[in-house]
């Protein structure tokens, strides 16, 4: 179920800003002004609101920035659009098949991960606070404010170490094909507890 705010206490709100094309091929920001109210019913630019809806679990949220569901997206008569409206409503998975996921992670004090692994690659930044990323070897690195990661189909865990901070990132993943490992076979999407 998919709510207007994240569950984690603490961190700035933030506004999306999307943008398209009017009809002579001039850009525009699909997302209204945050300051402006939007026409109640409207469609066509300026119709989408800069809130980003969350997918909420016990100490941290997921926002949805943006997704699609092909790769490359086809802007024509607005089908990613289209697409991120339906997602916006039911969440998808953490990695859509063929397309592309744009995630803010919000995590309170003390919240953690289960170790896991998706068949993708994700490109993030630390925005807020600190993260330690642990690995299936054990092996943890501590992600301060500004650092960026890529995780490429690797088995892992997230821990915010703070007793007093929450932390926010923000990661964009694109499926991966699956990482073959001599003697295991095909590395799969996988979540412990």
């Amino acid at each position: 179920m998919t709510q207007q705010a994240s569950v984690v206490q603490g961190l700035p709100k933030f506004s999306r800003h999307i943008t398209t094309h009017n009809t002579e091929g001039i850009a525009v920001f699909e997302t209204t002004d945050p300051a402006i109210s939007a026409p109640s019913g409207s469609s066509g630019p300026g119709s989408l609101s800069a809130e980003t809806s969350w997918s909420n679990f016990p100490n941290s949220g997921f926002g949805l920035g943006y997704a699609t569901d092909d790769m490359p997206p086809d802007f024509n008569g607005n089908a990613d659009l289209t697409t991120y409206n339906k997602y916006q409503q039911q969440h998808p998975g953490i990695v859509i098949q063929g397309g592309s996921v744009f995630r803010v992670v919000d995590m309170a004090p003390g919240a953690e991960s289960p170790m896991h692994r998706t068949v993708s690659i994700d490109y993030g930044v630390l925005l807020e606070g600190e993260i330690e990323l642990q690995l299936d070897s054990g092996e943890k690195r501590i992600l301060k404010k500004g650092d960026l990661f890529v995780q490429r189909g690797t088995m892992h865990k997230w821990k915010n170490l703070s007793d007093s901070q929450p932390a926010r990132l923000v990661a964009i993943q694109l499926e991966s094909k699956e990482l073959q490992v001599e003697g295991r076979g095909a590395l799969k999407e996988e979540f412990r507890s």
